[in-house]
């Protein structure tokens, strides 16, 4: 392999790993904003107030992200479970669901 092509493939490596870390960055920030949501409309809920029943499902379905993320951050705590996850994820996509969390229709808007 020539010096060029090896300087090429660390390069496409490099982009990959920016990609990466980019889409973890933007999935962060989500994740971020709706479970900020989520504890707004629990607040309504503990208070008395009136919420929609887009609100109770966005909630539920926010609830359900939280208890995901950690049930991940205690596998991390597991020596060799990066690739555990990566295998759950691949059983659990087989069947329909993720083990990661996913984005959520904004109940406020």
């Amino acid at each position: 392999m020539s010096v060029e092509e090896i300087q090429h493939k660390i390069k496409t490596d490099f982009d990959k790993v920016i990609e990466e870390v980019k889409a973890l960055e933007k999935g962060t920030i989500r994740e971020t904003h709706e479970t900020y949501l989520a504890s707004e409309i629990l607040l309504k809920l503990s208070s008395g107030d009136k919420v929609t029943e887009a609100q109770i499902r966005f909630l539920k379905e926010q609830s359900i992200d939280v208890a995901k993320v950690l049930v991940l951050i205690g596998l991390q705590a597991v020596l060799g479970s990066s690739l555990a996850i990566i295998a759950l994820e691949k059983i659990a996509e087989k069947h329909g669901f993720t083990l990661f969390p996913k984005a959520q229709n904004d109940p406020l808007v």
